[in-house]
């Protein structure tokens, strides 16, 4: 029977958005110290760890975690370079370490054998 909840690829998406709100609202507390930063990252958190087990459920421990894991490398580092201007602090080799990232997800998921629940 198909679950009425979410797809998992969208599941995986709305994981990885999720943490990577989280990420970014945590690094902008600790240089601002606003309140509702924090409370919106401690109101966040539960839904990261919700998704993520409903992402497991479906793709399988190993297979989640690559998948959100590597998304949730990803959306930080499009944060920080797109919106916080910080390109020009990475070195070749961290970039190339980016880019290897990009390229497991790729393969991740242009190689899907198993389909989803």
């Amino acid at each position: 029977m198909k679950s009425f909840l979410l797809a998992p690829w969208l599941a995986v998406f709305i994981c990885a958005g999720l943490s990577t709100v989280a990420d970014t609202l945590g690094t902008v507390w600790w240089e601002q110290k606003k309140m509702w930063m924090l409370v919106a990252v401690t109101g966040i958190a539960p839904f990261v760890f919700l998704s993520f087990g409903y992402v497991g459920s479906h793709f399988g421990l190993a297979k989640a975690s690559s998948l959100t894991n590597t998304l949730v490398v990803i959306g930080p580092i499009l944060v920080g370079i797109l919106f916080r201007g910080e390109l020009r602090q990475l070195s070749p080799v961290e970039m190339a370490g980016m880019a290897l990232a990009v390229t497991g997800i790729v393969l991740l998921t242009a190689f899907n054998s198993h389909q989803p629940d």
